[in-house]
């Protein structure tokens, strides 16, 4: 054998080792890409599963408040209710004190003008 020859026969084991090699990365890529693709599966189930839940929850959330909603306009109608009585309590209140007012003050000028009529009347009799 030649050295030519030796050379080449190395440079084939050489070859058939990395071929082996490349074959066996090559392997173990389409392994961890199957159980990546496995994975993923399970995942893509588990948020389907997951959304789905998420729907259900938020198609009662919403019944929920449709349900609540009339409550709330209730509170607001009462809210509306007590503001509009309290302002009618407060009207009616000014207006009896306006009329109290007026009242003390007639009673007041009643009350002098009866005792200025009592004295004019003592004082046009001693003449």
């Amino acid at each position: 054998m030649t050295v030519g020859q030796v050379a080449g026969l190395i440079a084939a084991i050489a070859f058939a080792v990395l071929v082996i090699f490349i074959g066996i990365f090559l392997l173990n890529l389409v392994k961890a890409l199957n159980d990546a693709s496995r994975n993923l599966d399970s995942i893509t189930i588990d948020i389907n599963d997951l959304s789905d839940n998420a729907s259900d929850l938020i198609e009662n959330v919403n019944d929920r408040i449709d349900q609540i909603d009339p409550v709330f306009q209730a509170a607001a109608e009462i809210g509306t209710t007590v503001t509009e009585a309290t302002e009618k309590a407060k009207s009616t209140t000014d207006n009896l004190k306006n009329k109290l007012n007026l009242f003390t003050k007639t009673s007041i000028l009643s009350i002098v003008a009866n005792t200025a009529m009592k004295l004019f009347s003592k004082k046009n009799k001693k003449k």
